[in-house]
Order: C-alpha cells, then structure tokens, then sequence
C-alpha cells in the first residue's frame, strides 16, 4: 500500500470517528422562544408555606420601537408576572404556564428579597440560585425595607425605560460617588459570608418612593406617570440567614471606611467659627484597615483611616491664607465626622448582634488558635469587643480659589 493511499484511508477514517461524536446543537433553543429575566423578587406567598416569585421579564420588540417594530416606543418594554410554588424551583417552572417564552436567567442583575421573606430566613431560597447553572453569581442581593419584593418589582426610573438598568444605575452612582451602599453585595459575596467564620452577610437595602397615584403596573402596555420609584438608603445586616436590622446611609458609609471601600462622598463639617454654617468636602480617596487583637482573655480591634479631601463649597467667608488655623480646623473636623460615621456603624452592628466587619474572620487569620478557642461563644464576645479609630484627614485642595468671594455689605 503507498504512502498517499494510507494517508486518505487514514483521514477517511478519522474523518467517520469525528463525524459519529459530533452531537450538533441537540440542546439549542432559538432566541425567540426565550425569556429574558432581567431581575427576580421573592416572597413568601399568601398560602402559607409557598414561596411567591416575581420576575421582569424583557420585551425586546418594544424596547426599538419605529414603524416597522412590532411594538411600539410606548409600550412598556418589560413584563411583570408572578408565580407560585412550594420551592424556588416550582415556582420558576410554573412561569411556563403564563409565559409564551421559557424563562432564562443568565442576564438577571437582581435578587430582589422581601422584608418578611428575609426575617424569617432566606438559606432555603437562596440555596437554588447558587445550584442552578443559569443564573449567575454576580447578581445583586436587594433587600426591600418596609415592603415585599413584588412591589418592588414594579418601581420605574424617568431615565431608564427599563427598571433592572435604572436600578443598576442607582447602584454603581450611590457606590461610586456617595459610598452610601455596599461595595461588593453580589450573589457570589453574600455566599461566601454565609458559610466563612467570623463574618456575616450585608445586603443592600432599597426602599420604595410613592407617587400620588396607583402603581400596580401589570397588564398595562403604556405607562404616561410613574407610579413609584426606588432609592438606595444604606445596607441590610444579617444574622447567618436572617435579617435582624438596617444600616442608615451615614452607617453604611462608616461600614466602608472600616473595610476599604470609599471611593467619593460628600463630607459636611460645621465651619470654624461660625457654627451655623457649613462646609461641603469632597472625598478624593481612602484607605481603611482593621487589626484585632487578643489581649487579657478580652478582643480588641484597631481601626486606621487615612482620607484625602477637597474644600467643595463654603458657607461664609474663609481666608486660609491669613488663617493658616482654619485650614487644620477643618481637617480636624472632618477627622471628626469620619470617625463618627465608623463608631455608629460598630454600635449598630454590636446592637444587632452581627460581625458584618469580620473581625471574628481576621482574628481566625491572624491567630487561629486564639479563635478556636473563642469561636464557639463570638457570638456573646462581638458586642463587647473594644474598638478604637484612628483616623488622618487631609485637605487637598479648594478648588480654584483659595479664599471665599468677599461679598460687599
């Protein structure tokens, strides 16, 4: 036999093997037959022991619009629908009987929890988001004060015809620009708390802003008010699964200088002198760090702040060129607030009984001896432990001027 010959028989044959392996695409859905969620609520159902689940489902044909779309730029471009079942799962798979599109949920930003649903616990809800291969681990954990994640469900945005962008957008502004929410409250984040030792989950918290008329959207295809909005207004502190209580923005904001992640803000301090006025900084960037330590059988936790600011405007007349003081006053002051901000974070947190800082992790890192033999009562040793701030505040600079405009009198 040639050589070419052997090398065509050979080649025929791979050529058969490869063709007997190739499956093709047996599991492919067609983009039309799909669903896209683009958030999830859940809640407990009004017959009892039956989860409630809400979803926003996407309407690709009237987000476009224009004459030859089958929708219009007036129609609403998302769909609201509930469903109910026994678990997560059954209640998802029941979407199908009211749903002409099968539910995907790889493009979800949001898990949206109920305030009642999130008391009494979420460990069994949560338990099918993170086994199920769609849905991603990046979506944000939401928690809905005062409210049920349906009803959240249901807010819109002026900006954003879609209500899951709007939100999104909310998120990263009130991360970014105020540091008045959590940085990293992600589907994948919030696991990792609930199972480490020594630290508990924080989710965000959302509350739902009326508008003087009904806002129950379904079943409408044109919206000409906004019935309701949302706003972020700080954090929701856990206790393993259950919620136990709320963090306020300026908390919230405390919560992050202690773990590093302040990245902007607006600081108000009292201006030197005449203390009913007031000057607005501006946070350029910030370090924070945390050491616990274990000394005479009691923990204590050291906290270092380091922040830069800008003078964003003034109240009044300052001159800092003649008043060199006044230039440090305001440092001080703004040291003050920042220092604030930590210990009302450390006291609510204490109050509710949750290490949402991890001071009880870092301990297991830093001496895992220590901490095994205080881990099983952290519990009962977190509200007493011991922390001090130390915090350096240092201005930048004010702007394009130094001194205020001198008004004429």
């Amino acid at each position: 036999m040639s050589v070419d010959r052997a090398l065509i028989i050979s080649a025929l044959v791979i050529f058969v093997m490869m063709a007997t392996t190739i499956t093709g695409c047996w599991s492919r859905r067609e983009i039309d037959t799909i669903g896209f969620l683009m958030a999830i609520g859940v809640d407990e159902a009004q017959e009892k022991g039956k989860i409630q689940l809400t979803v926003h489902v996407a309407k690709p044909f009237a987000i476009g619009g224009g004459a030859e779309a089958k929708g219009t730029t007036e129609e609403k471009p998302f769909w609201v629908v509930s469903s109910t079942g026994h678990t997560v799962f059954e209640a998802m798979r029941n979407l199908v009987s009211q749903s002409p599109r099968r539910p995907f949920l790889a493009h979800s930003r949001f898990i949206l929890i109920g305030e009642e649903l999130a008391r009494r616990g979420i460990g069994d809800v949560i338990d099918w988001f993170q086994r199920d291969g769609e849905m991603r681990r990046r979506a944000w954990i939401v928690v809905a004060k005062g409210a049920k994640a349906s009803d959240l469900l249901q807010v819109e945005f002026e900006l954003e015809p879609m209500p899951s962008e709007g939100g999104m957008g909310i998120v990263m502004a009130t991360r970014t620009e105020l540091s008045t929410t959590i940085t990293d409250c992600t589907l994948h984040c919030f696991l990792q708390q609930l199972e480490g030792e020594g630290a508990d989950p924080v989710a965000t918290r959302a509350e739902i802003i009326l508008r003087p008329q009904e806002f129950d959207i379904r079943g409408e295809l044109r919206r000409e008010k906004v019935g309701a909005s949302a706003r972020i207004t700080g954090a929701a502190v856990f206790k393993d699964d259950k919620l136990v209580g709320w963090l306020n923005k300026p908390e919230t904001r405390g919560f992050n200088w202690i773990m590093g992640q302040v990245r902007s803000g607006i600081i108000v301090i009292k201006k030197p002198g005449e203390e009913d006025r007031f000057i607005g900084l501006e946070i350029l960037r910030a370090r924070g760090r945390f050491r616990p330590e274990f000394k005479d059988g009691r923990v204590s936790v050291t906290v270092g702040i380091e922040a830069e600011a800008n003078v964003g405007d003034v109240q009044g007349f300052i001159d800092p060129l003649r008043f060199p003081e006044i230039w440090d006053s305001m440092e001080r002051r703004m040291a003050t607030v920042i220092k604030n901000e930590v210990m009302a974070a450390v006291a609510k947190a204490q109050e509710l009984g949750s290490d949402i800082f991890g001071f009880g992790a870092e301990l297991n890192r830093r001496d895992p001896e220590k901490w095994a033999e205080i881990k099983d009562r952290w519990d009962d040793e977190f509200p007493r432990v011991g922390v001090h701030v130390e915090v350096k505040a240092k201005l930048r600079r004010s702007g394009l001027v130094i001194r205020s405009t001198r008004i004429k009198r």
